[in-house]
């Protein structure tokens, strides 16, 4: 068997999200381009649009594949709603993103968090009211409690990213805050 070529895809991923977000601690976001991230990164332009579309899908990546997938557990779990929920706090930390919490002004990304956090929020809610509507709540109800249960998921990110992400474990933090938002939202049984 002949060895691989090149960087592994995660570990490519993983180097321009690092060396984006140093550029964007030194320059900030906008004054940042992606060629200069590839250089630092040490990888071809190509190579970035084979990872990310874009610099801000950089920030988002791993959240997005979070998303993705609690929408596919919202789809296809036997579980309730509320119990298919739990899939979001599994996976890899979103650790570039924490990092641009933490630093979103010295790295120039308030306008692009707040953005980016609205429109996921929303992308959740809608996943979750859709399932809601399938299990029969009425289309007011499902859209209220669909709004609570994607705040706590996507409040709790943020909050695990301000209480310094690499000293609490946002799987625990998420347990924590859907078990809340069990008690407040869901019906009684």
């Amino acid at each position: 068997m002949s060895p691989s070529r090149g960087r592994p895809h995660a570990s490519s991923r993983e180097m321009l999200a690092d060396a984006a977000c140093e550029l964007f601690l030194e320059r900030g976001y906008e004054a940042t381009s992606v060629s200069e991230i590839t250089r630092r990164a040490g990888v071809s332009r190509s190579s970035f649009f084979n990872y990310f579309a874009s610099k801000s899908e950089m920030l988002w990546y791993v959240f997005d594949a979070r998303i993705a997938a609690l929408e596919a557990a919202l789809r296809t779990s036997a579980e309730d709603a509320p119990g298919a929920l739990r899939v979001f706090a599994a996976g890899e930390a979103p650790e570039t993103l924490a990092l641009a919490i933490a630093e979103a002004r010295t790295m120039g990304v308030e306008e692009e968090l707040a953005a980016g956090r609205a429109s996921r929020q929303l992308r959740i809610a809608a996943a979750i009211e859709s399932r809601l509507r399938r299990e029969g709540r009425d289309a007011l109800q499902a859209e209220v409690i669909a709004a609570g249960y994607s705040a706590a998921l996507v409040g709790t990110v943020w909050r695990w990213a301000a209480l310094g992400a690499g000293r609490h474990r946002l799987d625990e933090l998420l347990e924590r805050a859907l078990g809340a938002a069990d008690e407040l939202l869901a019906p009684p049984r």
